[in-house]
């Protein structure tokens, strides 16, 4: 045998030794892949064995997966990353992850690949898909151990839609800011123009009053001293002058209390309103008897609500409940029930009755529906009665018939257990 074909005879031996062994390692699992050298350079094969289950796994994954060597070369890739890149699997096997790692970051990521490979680490950077677009990742990589192929096992998260839903946060989180800016600079301008109002309506009435005073004070004068009987037309005069003084006194003192319902009201605690209740009887005793009324109620609930508005609030509606009686004793009933997590009382009365197409208009300030020579009063009642219950965040309505009585409704908040802890803490203190 010529020394030339023993030489020959060697190399295939040692390759065939090599072959023998990588088909080993390949049925033992030992490999993830096979790098084969050809016409256009070498190539990796990725290689199924013993892990097929956890290929197909990874496979299934949401984000991407890979297996590097020791400098960063991808070893095994799955679907998603190749997808997240752009780029056909069989282009991403074989080239260094760092290639898709834009000039500015690679620093960062060789810091990452030396930490990952020491004791597993984590980054956050931008991969230049083959499309051009920059996706956000983070890398999760950790060594399996030493000796063991492959080095480093990286799980790549696209970070896209996080950073996305963070922007549109950020976004929202600005305009919600601006929201509550510009409410709160409604609300201190809300705040100057009540004072600014209730300024001019104090400035306004004693202006008005001033010389209504003087008026009043004549006519009561010429009234009290009498005038000849001949002059009875002068009598008539004098006292519709009188009368008509005195409502315009009324009128000016119930604008003023309208006006002053949002602005010099008390902040809300609980208020024990079966006690307010009585307290409204008490002050209207007087009416109550001249009426012949029956004012009646079942137990009434504690509250929130600025008592001094609730007790005002709620002789309005009992005043109003016995003015308006038809030619039966007026009879009224109070009462209030739990709804929807809120307090809803009802005023219930015998009296003459309101038509529907009025239900709104009851409400408005001045607005009456009877000659005042039948029903006197200024028109203010109700008016302040809703801008009390609004000023509370509730609502007030009516249901009526004429002729069949009315039944006034109101809403108010019930009491937390919060506001009736402080509110205990407030009375030990």
């Amino acid at each position: 045998m010529s020394e030339g074909l023993h030489r020959e005879l060697m190399r295939l031996r040692a390759r065939l030794a090599a072959a023998e062994q990588a088909l080993q390692a390949i049925r033992e699992g030992k490999a993830d892949a096979v790098v084969a050298g050809g016409p256009g350079g070498c190539r990796v094969f990725t290689l199924e064995g013993a892990d097929h289950p956890y290929r197909v796994f990874l496979e299934q994954m949401q984000e991407g997966a890979a297996a590097l060597d020791r400098h960063g070369a991808i070893l095994y890739a799955n679907q998603r990353l190749a997808a997240m890149l752009a780029t056909p699997l069989e282009k991403v096997i074989g080239r260094d992850l760092d290639s898709w790692v834009p000039a500015e970051a690679r620093p960062i990521f060789r810091e990452w690949l030396e930490g990952a490979l020491r004791e597993g680490a984590r980054a956050e950077l931008d991969l230049v898909a083959a499309d051009g677009r920059r996706v956000p990742v983070c890398l999760s990589g950790r060594s399996p151990g030493a000796g063991v192929a492959p080095a480093l096992c990286v799980v790549i998260t696209d970070l896209s839609e996080p950073r996305r839903r963070e922007q549109q946060l950020r976004r929202q989180t600005e305009l919600l800011a601006r929201a509550r800016a510009e409410l709160e600079r409604q609300a201190a301008e809300l705040s100057r123009s009540n004072a600014e109002l209730e300024q001019f309506a104090s400035v306004l009435a004693h202006d008005l009053r001033e010389p209504l005073r003087a008026v009043l004070n004549y006519a009561r004068l010429l009234a009290s001293r009498g005038l000849r009987q001949s002059e009875d037309r002068s009598q008539r005069y004098l006292a519709r002058v009188l009368g008509g003084a005195e409502r315009l006194d009324r009128m000016i003192e119930g604008l003023l209390e309208f006006s002053r319902v949002g602005t010099r009201g008390r902040p809300p605690q609980p208020t024990d309103a079966q006690a307010v209740f009585e307290q409204a009887c008490s002050d209207l005793r007087e009416l109550i008897e001249s009426a012949g009324a029956t004012v009646t109620h079942e137990p009434l609930p504690t509250v929130m609500a600025d008592e001094t508005q609730l007790l005002r609030l709620i002789e309005n509606l009992l005043a109003n409940a016995i003015k308006f009686r038809g030619a039966e004793p007026p009879r009224v009933h109070v009462r209030a029930e739990w709804r929807q997590g809120e307090w809803v009382f009802a005023v219930r009365d015998n009296g003459i009755g309101i038509d529907a197409r009025d239900y709104d208009r009851i409400f408005a300030p001045f607005q009456r529906l009877h000659r005042n020579a039948d029903y006197p009063g200024d028109g203010l009642g109700l008016a302040v009665a809703r801008r009390i219950v609004e000023r509370h965040g509730g609502r007030i309505w009516v249901e009526s018939q004429p002729g069949k009585g009315s039944t006034f409704f109101f809403t108010m908040p019930a009491v937390t257990d919060r506001a009736h802890e402080q509110a205990c803490g407030a009375r030990a203190g």
